[in-house]
């Protein structure tokens, strides 16, 4: 199965209303397109996912699971417009989602840009956290917590960072959340959770110890858990993420706790805003972020 761009993309017309345009990124499972919507005359952006396996009954499924995160609306997460099938081929087709077009860098290549300052980094977790309590409080989860699947919007000199969670491809309703038969991990190896990892069942927990590496990844400038696939996802079997102290205690005890081994003993995504919140905009002085070489 094609897991790109199929010939006739460039241009085509989806479900009647959506124009393609230039492709704006591509991944495993999806590609990711500039599109107007001609019914209503705006600009967003269509994710085209790849042919579905498992026949017609995945199919519906799968779309299904877009129509419920379509219906999403927080400050913090990317808009879900509309979400339906493309039956351009009817031998392979295909779910897709629209969304708001977002002017901005994605936080990988914000992080590769210059560094972020500790007070930065809190407003990204707050706000991330705040659209994770969102989505957990819906029964999803979202499984692929990274730097890349979260945008920054253009915003004024001297506005707070105010990010947008994104790429919901592979979230799952909490209550049917397992890895595939196959074993295959499901998630970025460098984010996965020890639950991920090892094929356990999920629940939002395992989103918060992968929001916790994001912000880890942030205040160091650097992968905890680098490596190929297989590397990366057993190392944090071995050891937990080592979190510097010169980040100051209050990093320290958040982090260790959003990056615990146990799931049971990691705070939930409420707790953790409100952590961030009160520690960081109460004229506390923030901590300075580590040099990634320090």
């Amino acid at each position: 199965m094609p897991d790109g761009p199929i010939t006739g993309d460039s241009d085509a017309l989806i479900a009647g209303r959506y124009r393609l345009g230039t492709l704006i990124g591509r991944g495993a499972t999806a590609s990711v397109y500039r599109a107007q919507d001609e019914r209503l005359g705006r600009d967003v952006a269509l994710k085209l996912f790849a042919p579905q396996l498992g026949g017609p009954d995945e199919l519906a499924r799968h779309e299904n699971e877009m129509r419920l995160l379509a219906t999403f609306n927080h400050p913090s997460l990317v808009t879900l417009f509309d979400a339906g099938t493309d039956h351009r081929d009817p031998e392979h087709a295909r779910t897709f989602l629209t969304m708001e077009l977002i002017h901005g860098p994605d936080l990988y290549s914000r992080l590769r840009d210059r560094p972020l300052t500790t007070q930065d980094v809190a407003h990204i977790g707050a706000d991330l956290a705040s659209a994770l309590e969102y989505v957990h409080g819906r029964g999803i989860i979202h499984r692929d917590i990274k730097p890349a699947n979260v945008l920054l919007p253009e915003a004024p000199v001297g506005s707070p960072i105010r990010p947008k969670l994104t790429d919901f491809g592979i979230a799952r309703i909490i209550e049917g959340t397992r890895l595939t038969a196959t074993g295959t991990m499901v998630g970025t190896a460098a984010y996965l959770s020890p639950e991920q990892a090892t094929g356990s069942a999920l629940g939002p927990a395992s989103d918060i110890y992968s929001l916790g590496l994001l912000l880890l990844e942030c205040l160091t400038g650097k992968l905890e858990y680098p490596g190929t696939s297989v590397e990366s996802a057993v190392a944090r079997l071995h050891r937990p993420p080592r979190v510097p102290e010169a980040l100051g205690t209050r990093w320290v005890d958040l982090l260790t706790a959003m990056t615990s081994a146990e799931p049971s003993a990691r705070p939930g995504a409420l707790e953790v805003e409100q952590a961030l919140r009160d520690a960081f905009s109460s004229g506390v002085p923030a901590p300075t972020p580590v040099a990634p070489n320090g």
